[in-house]
């Protein structure tokens, strides 16, 4: 069990540090990746109940998305304290 949790928090630090980038879409990696990784283990039957799809769909998706706007939060901060800088250096 201790490997399933290090790979989850793995996973989320790759997608936080993706989604504090300048381009929206690095963040989108993660979140297309799962989506193809649950379709995958859907069609290879080892999800038997499609609730059990959705459920998992929609906690994952919940998790990546909670991460894209922190990181997109950080990345708007940081964006904002090298524009004070500047304007402070040019007065």
């Amino acid at each position: 069990m201790p490997h399933h949790l290090l790979f989850f928090v793995l996973i989320c630090a790759v997608h936080y540090f993706l989604s504090a980038r300048a381009s929206v879409y690095w963040g989108a990696i993660m979140p297309t990746a799962y989506l193809v990784y649950c379709g995958w283990i859907f069609t290879a039957h080892q999800i038997n109940h499609p609730i059990k799809l959705i459920l998992l769909l929609l906690f994952g998706l919940s998790i990546f998305l909670i991460e894209w706007e922190k990181g997109r939060k950080i990345f708007k901060k940081k964006q904002q304290d090298e524009l004070n800088k500047m304007k402070t250096q040019d007065i």
